[in-house]
């Protein structure tokens, strides 16, 4: 008997299979994942730790019972249950916030401190005025609409009356509320506010001078700013990898310094609130704790200054007045020639053009694909580019990767040159015009008088300003900047500190050569060409043309590099030779200078042992605290190697720490005097009719004065330069004075003059 095989319906069984399958999950679909099981999935998703933190927090709510999904995310169109999402979550998050914010500001009111008070009533205000007469010093700040000073209004004022215990909010402009006006309450301060025997304690004083200043009032006796103070006492405040918090605003710095915590006004109140429609009560409790805070944080610096006298000695004689100067800086402004600016524009608009043309055809037989390249498209340059210079780059960093290698190759010349003027072109035509500001019909821009760690200016826009007005005065290139024109009968009187740093570093160093090159008014340049390469001055000086000589140019290339802490490296690219070639002309030059080279050294010896250096007199310090680290073991051969990568990091910032010492001397010593020398200006344009200090722009103060200013006149300004800040009684200042109709084209004073004579 023949006996068949068993045949298996298997092709049944395929199908049958698939159509359990779907039932099943059509019946997992429509029923209710357990939220426990839904939070697992969503954390194990890839988070981000913001998205994570917010994620504890909902999941925190919805277990508490404060918070539950909302029915419309429970079901889909179809009305099919829907599963617990990562979006749903943050999506309730902002439920789960504004919930947290409600109960903060809840008990904020409820925990209300007994010696916190509103001033509501004349009869209050009197009592206040009483009190604050009895002060020696107190604590300020105003509370407004905005950022602007030219245009935004005061909402209230709150003032810590420490000797009284007192830490009062006035509201003079809120919505709904009982309350002063703001004429009335301004008016019964102003005895106060001008009072100087009455010390006023601010965090960043500028802003509230130009604010009460904007509504006809000023306050003067302002002895303490906690934001600039904070500057001088960790000036790496700002930068969290030194330990910093950061920033130098307030709600930063006080849970850092005095553990208290402090919330910020848009974790309370939300990014686009406006405080006058806070109510009283809850503004009440926030105002009166920052003054609070400012007086604290006040008590904790004064305290740890005290123990460096010469710093404070330099702030209250420098950094203090200096608010002031800035204040009126700010507010003067400037007046523009938009005709300029737009013709300006239009040519960078052209220019632009001509190189996108050129670049696009260069790089053509090395762009893979057949659409045109893309000059913004970083993954379509590098390889184009890479191609082009027979070298590959790592990315399109225009500091890092392509500036050191702009003098061997032409095209990255070039796309340096498009990049930059394509963005200045837009700039000038469009964004410029509409930064005047509406109330004053002037532009102004913002100086922060610790734009730097060795405290130099800085300019440009407020970090919260949401006017989008502010500008960079000090960073406008040389072409750009004949836009800038002084009012009708006016001129600009612009004087430089000639050779600034450089006599700063023969006074500090006490080096021969340089001091002679002053004391003999020679060009410091060539007179170390001239002692380095034996030949007379007159050859290293200047060529034919008027061009500088290549072993000038040297000279200087070399100094800027010492100088401003570059390493070998960067100073060899500069130089077009290798590394080891660079590090002995380096050490070859200054070892023709001994005083000068032994000065070097000590700087970093002492910022090795110390962790910090000193400016001028003791003023202030540059805290490097990387000078101090030891050094991590690389053995040789393997510097290159990835597994030594954090260990060649760490090096590496001893070693920036160790070039920096010499800079941060130089810079914060120059900073000083450029302050300094500012102070005396204001001081001597508040004494003359139609005279402002028009601007600070890196080693030079531009005046705005009337155009029939006297030679006497100016003879003030050139004492004021030579003689503010001296470099000790051995090196002398120097000064070039010019006068403008137009910023950038001046003329010398004596030509001006001249030409005045002759009409």
């Amino acid at each position: 008997m023949e006996i068949k095989p068993l045949k298996l319906n298997v092709n049944a069984r395929k199908e049958a299979a698939p159509a359990a399958e779907v039932a099943k999950r059509k019946q997992a679909a429509n029923a209710v994942e357990p939220i426990e099981d839904a939070w697992r999935r969503i954390y194990a998703s890839k988070l981000s730790d913001s998205d994570r933190q917010k994620l504890n927090e909902v999941k925190a709510a919805m277990e508490d019972g404060r918070l539950a999904r909302d029915p419309s995310d429970r079901v889909n169109k179809a009305g099919k249950p829907k599963k617990f999402s990562k979006a749903e979550a943050l999506r309730l998050w902002k439920t789960v916030q504004a919930q947290n914010r409600e109960e903060k500001l809840r008990k904020m009111v409820e925990e209300t401190p007994d010696n916190y008070e509103l001033i509501t009533t004349e009869h209050k205000l009197a009592t206040l005025l009483d009190d604050l007469g009895n002060e020696k010093i107190i604590a300020v700040d105003t509370e407004t609409t905005g950022v602007d000073v030219y245009t935004d209004v005061i909402v209230g004022i709150s003032l810590t009356l420490p000797q009284a215990g007192r830490h009062v909010y006035i509201p003079v402009d809120h919505v709904d509320c009982k309350q002063l006006s703001r004429d009335c309450v301004l008016d019964r301060l102003a005895a106060v506010f001008n009072d100087e025997t009455i010390g006023k304690v601010l965090h960043n004083a500028i802003f509230d001078i130009a604010m009460l200043r904007r509504h006809g009032h000023d306050l003067k006796g302002v002895v303490w700013d906690t934001m600039t103070a904070m500057h001088l006492l960790n000036e790496n405040e700002g930068v969290r990898g030194l330990g910093g918090v950061g920033s130098f605003k307030l709600k930063d710095l006080a849970p850092k310094y005095l553990k208290t915590p402090s919330d910020t006004f848009d974790s309370l109140f939300g990014k686009d609130a406006q405080f006058r429609e806070v109510p009283v009560d809850i503004a009440l409790v926030y105002a009166a704790k920052d003054t609070e805070l400012t007086w604290k944080l006040y008590e904790f610096q004064r305290k740890h200054m005290a123990q460096m006298p010469t710093i404070l000695d330099y702030y209250r004689t420098v950094e203090v007045p200096l608010l002031y100067v800035i204040v009126a800086l700010e507010a003067n402004g400037y007046v523009l020639d938009l005709d300029f600016a737009k013709e300006y524009g239009e040519k960078l608009h052209r220019r632009a053009e001509e190189l996108r043309k050129e670049l696009i055809a260069e790089l053509k037989p090395f762009h893979e694909g057949d659409d045109q390249l893309n000059l913004n498209s970083t993954h379509q340059m590098r390889p184009a580019l890479s191609k082009a210079i027979g070298k590959e780059l790592p990315n399109m960093d225009a500091k890092k990767t392509l500036k050191p290698l702009k003098e061997s190759h032409d095209i990255i010349a070039k796309l340096l040159e498009y990049r930059k003027i394509s963005k200045l072109s837009g700039t000038y035509i469009d964004t410029l015009p509409t930064k005047q500001n509406p109330s004053t019909k002037r532009w102004h821009s913002r100086f922060n008088p610790m734009g730097t760690v060795t405290g130099r200016f800085s300019s440009g826009k407020d970090e919260e300003d949401k006017t989008q007005q502010g500008f960079n005065v000090q960073n406008q290139p040389p072409e750009a900047r004949p836009m800038f024109i002084p009012p009708k009968g006016k001129v600009l009187v612009g004087a430089d500190f000639k050779a600034q740093e450089i006599r700063c570093v023969a006074y500090l160093s006490e080096e021969p050569v340089l001091i002679d090159a002053f004391l003999r008014n020679l060009d410091p340049y060539a007179t170390m060409a001239s002692n380095f390469y034996k030949r007379p001055y007159a050859e290293v000086y200047k060529n034919p043309d008027g061009s500088d000589t290549k072993e000038r140019k040297q000279m200087k290339v070399v100094w800027l590099a010492t100088l401003y802490g570059m390493s070998d490296y960067s100073l060899a690219d500069m130089l077009g030779t290798s590394k080891s070639d660079a590090t002995a002309f380096k050490e070859e030059l200054f070892g023709s200078m001994p005083k000068l080279s032994a000065w070097l050294k000590e700087n970093e010896v002492f910022v090795r042992e110390n962790g910090y250096v000193w400016a001028d007199l003791k003023a202030r310090k540059r805290r490097l605290p990387d000078a101090k680290l030891p050094r991590k073991n690389i053995p040789f051969g393997k510097w290159n190697d990835p597994k030594y990568d954090a260990a060649r990091k760490h090096n590496s910032s001893i070693n920036r720490a160790l070039r920096q010492a010499t800079n941060a001397r130089v810079q914060g010593s120059s900073s000083i005097q450029t302050k300094v020398t500012m102070i005396k200006a204001h001081e001597y344009c508040e004494n003359k009719p139609g005279w402002k200090l028009w601007s600070s722009v890196h080693d030079e103060l531009i005046f705005e004065v009337p155009e029939d200013f006297t030679r006497e006149e100016a003879q003030d300004i050139r004492d004021i330069m030579l003689n503010s800040y001296r470099w000790g009684d051995v090196v002398p200042n120097g000064t070039d004075i010019e006068v403008m109709r137009k910023w950038g084209e001046g003329v010398p004073l004596d030509e001006w003059f001249k030409n005045k004579e002759e009409i």
